[in-house]
């Protein structure tokens, strides 16, 4: 069970309070004014020993002391995730990934850490019907979203993947990519005959308006929205950016790559997804996370409805945000897999997702580097349930609308193993919508 920690405002300075323990601590809830460490303009010289700074800190607060001690107690094999509520924006900048115990990183052991946004909004219980839907958008400028394409169809091929049933649909203008994507797509198209439990794969050009990328995305009805681009400020509000087709090919003639010209604010990003309700956003893009005068990209669109979001609070190399989504997305299965098929009101708990992915990139020896406290994760107040088999002809119809739609949008040069495996899919998904009472 989770354990927070909150930290609130008054004026300039920081209030701190346990907040949800899992055991009866005396004084919970009480607010206590604290003073939050520097916020390092680089790695700290000793990871360690900030971390351990950062325990200190908490250590002064009687209840959130034994709410933490309380956690670092529980059994091994037990899951103590600790997330941390940001009211307070200053507290938002300081990096609680780093939290050490005094032996260990707490997020690279078996306490998890995410962060809730600031806004505490209900998330209702959400119906489940396979195949989970990954969209990926994977388009930003200057870089190749190549090598995280191939991480996610590599996710989608494994054994928890094919027990669970995964569709990965491809968005992006990066030529190169689009290809690499089609051929997958033929592929599965072509051995997914007499194999049910084989991963679904489609793909689409990345339009070049905002109002056709979004109609792109509430038409696939993603389950998981991973979007490759850029995190940036543009009046004071955090945007995302995409390459377009126009920009990839000014590129190519040596222009500057830029940002990319399609962009998507924080507020804009939300409302279309409210409208197809994702579980989990994950912002490929550097500064996602990175509060400093504003709340972070992944902070706002959770304080503006979305269940989940992970963002970067750094800037990162390509080959961090590559590595990144190699763990990640199999560890993300994994976890909901596990989810729907235990217990009648299962709980996905986001933040052990990520532990895979930071042991990746800290190595051997997570002193070295603290790319691993980089990727952030925010989420409602409340857990995250799942209903297996809940609202199935709703599911079924959203489905059917997305085929055909898909369909209607395939390219004259769409190969015809490619187009009869789209219709094979419509038939089916009308089929199962017959049989739903």
């Amino acid at each position: 069970m989770r354990t927070v920690v909150a930290f609130e405002q008054r004026g300039k300075r920081t209030l701190m309070k346990l907040a949800v323990c899992p055991v009866k601590i005396p004084d919970i809830g009480k607010l206590e004014y604290t003073t939050l460490p520097a916020v390092p303009a680089d790695r700290p010289p000793s990871l360690a020993e900030y971390g351990a700074a950062l325990r200190a800190l908490m250590s002064q607060h009687p209840p959130v002391a034994k709410g933490l001690d309380n956690a670092f107690a529980q059994q091994i094999g037990t899951a103590s995730p600790l997330y941390f509520h940001m009211v307070s924006t200053p507290a938002d900048a300081v990096p609680w990934e780093h939290l050490y115990d005094g032996e260990r990183f707490c997020a690279l052991s078996r306490w998890p850490i995410g962060r809730i946004a600031r806004i505490q909004q209900d998330v209702d219980p959400c119906g489940f019907v396979p195949p989970l839907r990954i969209v990926a958008v994977l388009s930003a400028a200057g870089r190749d979203g190549t090598a995280q394409l191939t991480g996610l169809l590599n996710a989608a091929r494994t054994g928890d993947a094919r027990a669970l049933g995964v569709h990965l649909h491809i968005i992006s203008a990066q030529e190169e990519l689009l290809a690499v994507a089609r051929a997958a797509e033929e592929e599965e198209a072509q051995r997914a005959e007499g194999q049910a439990d084989r991963p679904v794969i489609t793909v689409q050009a990345l339009p070049g308006t905002e109002p056709g990328l979004t109609s792109c995305i509430t038409a696939a009805r993603p389950h998981i929205l991973h979007l490759l681009g850029h995190g940036g400020i543009r009046a004071n509000e955090p945007v995302f950016s995409f390459a377009t087709v126009a920009d990839y090919a000014a590129q190519k003639v040596g222009k500057p790559a830029g940002i990319g010209s399609l962009l998507l604010s924080a507020e804009d990003l939300a409302c279309v997804l409210k409208a197809c309700a994702p579980w989990l956003v994950v912002l490929g893009g550097c500064q996602t996370a990175a509060a400093v005068q504003t709340r972070p990209l992944a902070h706002e669109l959770v304080s503006l409805g979305i269940p989940a979001a992970v963002g970067m609070r750094r800037t990162v190399s390509l080959g961090v945000a590559d590595r990144f989504c190699k763990t990640f997305y199999p560890a993300v299965v994994s976890t909901i897999l596990t989810a729907v098929q235990d217990g009648e009101v299962p709980v996905i708990e986001w933040a052990a997702a990520l532990t895979p992915p930071r042991k990746v990139l800290a190595g051997s020896d997570p002193e070295r580097t603290d790319a691993w406290t980089y990727p952030v994760l925010y989420v409602q107040h409340s857990p995250f349930r799942v209903h297996p088999g809940s609202f199935r002809k709703v599911e079924f119809l959203g489905y059917l609308k997305f085929w055909e739609e898909y369909r209607d949008s395939l390219p004259d040069t769409t190969p015809p193993r490619v187009r009869d495996y789209v219709e094979t899919r419509i038939a089916q998904t009308q089929a199962r919508i017959a049989a739903e009472p």
